[in-house]
């Protein structure tokens, strides 16, 4: 250790912050000093900060409306977007419940259609079915010989409105 006593001592110190508002203090006093130290009168420097401000202002407008014209645009095209997607749905809801309603109307017209097939049979060709049963009749003619399946009774419910 003792070769470095020799050597001066360095103290480094940070301090924590002092970045806007140091920054501010410094383009405040930058600004005083340009505006004393000018090489003009007080009216042309203001007259021209205030052609500075003017210009400054123009252009921010000319963007403004520039972003306002494209935000527009987007989201004219994107109304337009959602109503095409819209009706697209509308389109499809309106072919399911079709759909949905042909084919009740298809299973009812075959209920109706095996209702009236099996009483044409007459109660002795459901009796005859009933004892060919292979659990001797006691299915009440849910089984029949050759896979054939027989309805005993259809009930409906009401519609609820939704699908009719």
């Amino acid at each position: 250790m003792a070769e470095y006593d020799d050597l001066p001592t360095f103290v480094i110190e940070t301090r924590g912050g002092g970045g806007a508002g140091t920054f501010l203090l410094g383009a405040l006093v930058g600004a005083a000093a340009a505006l004393l130290l000018a090489p003009r009168s007080g009216m042309e420097t203001q007259a021209e900060i205030a052609g500075a401000v003017r210009r400054a202002r123009d252009g921010v407008g000319d963007r403004v409306s520039g972003a306002r014209e494209r935000v527009s645009d987007t989201l004219g095209s994107v109304r337009g977007g959602v109503g095409t997607r819209v009706q697209q749905a509308r389109a499809a809801l309106d072919a399911g419940v079709d759909a949905a309603r042909d084919a009740r109307e298809e299973l009812q017209r075959r209920v109706d259609d095996a209702k009236r097939a099996y009483r044409a049979r007459g109660d002795g060709a459901a009796a005859s079915l009933a004892a060919g049963a292979p659990d001797g009749g006691a299915s009440n003619g849910a089984a029949a010989r050759g896979g054939d399946v027989v309805v005993v009774e259809v009930t409906t419910e009401e519609s609820s409105g939704d699908l009719a």
